[in-house]
C-alpha cells in the first residue's frame, strides 16, 4: 500500500486478522483532539447535541491533547 496519497486508502491495521481499513493520522499534535472537534463541529456533525455533550467531548479533547505517550 501506498503510504503518502491525499485520499487514504485502505492498508493493513494492527493484524492481518482484521480487514482492512483506511486511517487518518492528525499532520500536527498539538491541540489535535481539540481542533478534530471544533472541525467536526463545524462541520454540524452535532447540531442538536446538548450543552453537556459539548462539555464532556471538549474535556475529553482537552485530557488526549494532554496525554503524553508512556514507553
Amino acid at each position: 500500500f501506498q503510504t503518502n496519497l491525499i485520499m487514504p486508502e485502505p492498508t493493513i491495521f494492527l493484524s492481518r486478522k482484521f480487514p482492512v481499513c483506511s486511517i487518518i493520522r492528525p499532520t500536527e499534535t498539538v491541540g489535535a483532539a481539540m481542533g478534530a472537534l471544533k472541525a467536526l463541529t463545524a462541520d454540524g456533525l452535532f447540531i442538536g447535541q446538548s450543552q453537556e455533550f459539548f462539555a464532556v467531548l471538549t474535556e475529553l479533547a482537552k485530557q488526549a491533547d494532554a496525554a503524553q505517550r508512556g514507553v
